[in-house]
């Protein structure tokens, strides 16, 4: 079959084949990029939107130990309590600007007797002097609110291996065993804090926007690769049937039409045989 495919005609094809399929794989990415722009801008024009928003009572959004809501997210709120220094954790392996550090993660108190978890920011080192816990009373907080992170996967018993001020999640199932009050199941992002209170780490950057795609686009991107996808195989088949018709020999009797000549032969003889002998005995006669 190679020799057949390898043949000037069908290399041709070939080539035409491959260039308008080439094409179609290319019209198909231009839809899939159409379908991730289609969805980013709208999504990233609402979080805009979203983090430029007046901040409302996070009260208002959820409550110590409730379902956090699914339309919470990235919500701007704002808590008035006092910061708690000595529950102090830094969150590790956060990045910032190409640059692995820590977060800085610290309770606020509020008046109820519970406490939100507020990320102040990021540090590259613990030992930066904005990495140590503030000190304050009435401090107002404004950010965006985030469902709580997984918590990590181990084996039970088995240790973070992490210093005692370290996690590396922040996860409310976690942070109730660490800090002993009610907690939200979430965090905030801080974006500002009333009045400031010591060095303050870099702010942490609005969390990524995932669109998810257009549907529309989408299903033209599939059609043009499933395009270029069928021309490959209209060729390859084209090939396949010429190969097959060279390999087809020559019409051979079938065993039932030999057996029918054979047998029409035989009959032929016979009555060539009934011919003769009359003939003969007429001889005999006269």
């Amino acid at each position: 079959m190679l020799r057949t495919a390898l043949r000037p005609r069908w290399l041709a094809l070939l080539v035409v084949v491959l260039v308008a399929a080439s094409a179609m794989a290319l019209l198909g990415q231009w839809q899939l990029n159409r379908a991730r722009e289609h969805r980013r801008v709208p999504a990233e024009q609402a979080e805009r939107a979203r983090e430029r928003a007046t901040p409302v009572p996070i009260g208002q959004v959820v409550a110590p130990r409730q379902t956090f809501p699914r339309d919470g997210v990235n919500t701007r709120v704002q808590a008035t309590g006092s910061w708690d220094p000595a529950h102090r954790l830094l969150v590790t392996g956060r990045d910032v600007n190409g640059r692995t550090g820590f977060w800085v993660l610290v309770p606020l108190r509020l008046a109820d007797g519970s406490a939100v978890p507020v990320v102040r920011g990021w540090v590259a080192s613990a030992s930066d002097p904005a990495a140590v816990g503030p000190v304050g009373d009435g401090v107002q907080v404004i950010g965006l609110l985030q469902p709580s992170e997984p918590s990590a996967e181990r084996d039970p018993g088995q240790a973070s291996g992490l210093p005692a001020d370290q996690v590396n999640r922040v996860s409310a199932t976690e942070l109730v065993k660490l800090w002993p009050y009610p907690l939200i199941t979430g965090f905030v992002v801080q974006q500002s804090q009333t009045p400031a209170t010591g060095p303050a780490p870099v702010p942490v950057p609005p969390p990524a926007v995932d669109p998810g795609l257009d549907l529309q686009n989408l299903s033209y991107a599939v059609q043009w690769w499933l395009f270029a996808g069928l021309g490959l195989i209209f060729w390859w088949r084209l090939v396949r049937d010429d190969h097959r018709g060279e390999l087809e020999p020559r019409r051979t009797p079938e065993p039932a039409d030999a057996a029918a000549e054979d047998e029409g032969r035989d009959d032929a003889e016979d009555e060539v045989s009934k011919v003769v002998p009359v003939g003969n005995e007429q001889s005999s006669a006269r």
